[in-house]
């Protein structure tokens, strides 16, 4: 009897187990992206100094993280510059392409911004990521 349990219980492992393993890896190593707003709240006129500034500020550069200490120095004098020239805006058609919008949709920044923050940045790096 004993040995009929192990035989069924490792029959049955064996076709379980790769199932699991499979929906467990498949659910782990996907990459979704948020974006869940209304696009009507994202102005089309939108600015760097305006729109893109006020979200460094209230989230990033506050704390001291991103004011200096950790690149980009997202301070308002130094912004663009720092985000230009370090690269981490270099496609200006595909937001997803850049570091920044990587960064904060799924990245190590994603919990200190809002989805209504992401679809800012996205929208800025599509209009071409102009200093405006």
């Amino acid at each position: 009897m004993r040995r009929i349990l192990k035989t069924k219980l490792r029959q049955l492992t064996s076709k379980v187990l790769p199932v699991i393993l499979f929906a467990v890896c498949g659910l782990t190593s996907c990459t979704y992206y948020t974006n869940d707003y209304d696009p009507l709240e994202v102005p089309e006129d939108l600015s760097f100094e305006e729109h893109i500034i006020p979200i460094f500020e209230a989230s990033c550069n506050n704390a001291g993280c991103h004011s200096g200490a950790i690149p980009p120095d997202l301070q308002r004098d130094v912004a663009y510059k720092e985000i230009i020239d370090g690269e981490y805006v270099v496609d200006v058609t595909v937001a997803e392409n850049n570091i920044l919008y990587q960064k904060i949709d799924g990245g190590s920044m994603e919990g200190f911004a809002t989805d209504l923050d992401r679809a800012y940045i996205k929208a800025w790096i599509e209009d071409g990521a102009l200093d405006n």
